[in-house]
């Protein structure tokens, strides 16, 4: 079982439906991989409302948080506006040095 595979397992988001590896260069310069992923949106239990649950594995706290809306459209953009939200944070912590192979320094990829 991967690391990956092991922090999922955490916190699940149910069904990957997107995933984004985005990276860092520590102060020894080791390329350090964080992961991204969102989970399928789906109705929340006892509940007329959707959630959509996501999860950043690699960096801090690994567990699946949940982002809700009217709908699943909804719900979807709520983890991406969540999940960009703590990248954003993250990549303040470490200095603007996370990024991804789509973007340049400090650029995530997240409206």
């Amino acid at each position: 079982m991967s690391q990956m595979e092991r922090a999922m397992n955490l916190g699940t988001v149910g069904e990957i439906i997107a995933t984004r590896q985005l990276f860092y260069f520590d102060d020894n310069q080791l390329r350090r991989t964080i992961t991204a992923v969102v989970g399928k949106p789906h109705l929340s239990p006892g509940s007329l409302e959707f959630q959509c649950k996501f999860q950043i594995i690699g960096i801090g706290n690994p567990s699946a948080q949940t982002a809700r809306g009217y709908d699943s459209i909804q719900a979807l953009q709520s983890a991406l506006k969540l999940l960009a939200a703590n990248l954003n944070h993250i990549n303040d912590q470490l200095g603007r040095r996370l990024t991804w192979d789509g973007g340049t320094n400090g650029e995530l990829g997240f409206p």
